[in-house]
């Protein structure tokens, strides 16, 4: 079973009507990717939204980060032998997000695409994916952003 699949089936009974989960993907916080290897510039700014105050939204090393059609979601990562949803750790519906950067490759050994998501009222959600990763990151970022002008029109 893919991880969107089992991020939809951890969301059971929660989706709003006409919700479905769109993406999910293993995530590290910022950093992240080059500890566990070794041991901007916004897409889409929403008007009339707050600021994001420059404060980071806590998360542990390792984090699932799924995106549904309403909303992102955040979990533990759980599962023995391969990547599950564990215990919900931030959920945001899109009208929640102020902005999403560009996300950049960062070079060296432990290569991560990384970024940044400025949650209104909240603080700034650093994120990164391993270098694996970073294709389907990236068009999990894209698509997001795509949703957030879509909410503008």
């Amino acid at each position: 079973m893919a991880l969107r699949e089992k991020v939809e089936s951890r969301f059971a009974g929660e989706l709003a009507p006409g919700e479905h989960v769109l993406d999910a993907l293993v995530a590290f916080r910022t950093g992240g990717v080059r500890e566990t290897t070794t041991a901007g510039m916004a897409l889409a700014a929403r008007r009339g939204q707050t600021e994001a105050p420059h404060v980071p939204i806590s998360t542990p090393g390792r984090f699932v980060f799924s995106l549904t059609s309403h909303r992102v979601a955040l979990f533990t990562v759980g599962g023995i032998v391969r990547a599950a949803p564990g215990k919900p750790l931030h959920s945001w519906t899109l009208d929640q997000l102020a902005w999403v950067s560009e996300p950049e490759l960062n070079s060296g050994v432990a290569q991560a695409l990384r970024g940044q998501i400025g949650v209104a009222s909240e603080g700034v959600l650093g994120y990164e994916f391993a270098r694996l990763q970073a294709d389907a990151g990236r068009s999990m970022i894209n698509r997001l952003a795509r949703a957030l002008q879509e909410l503008e029109t």
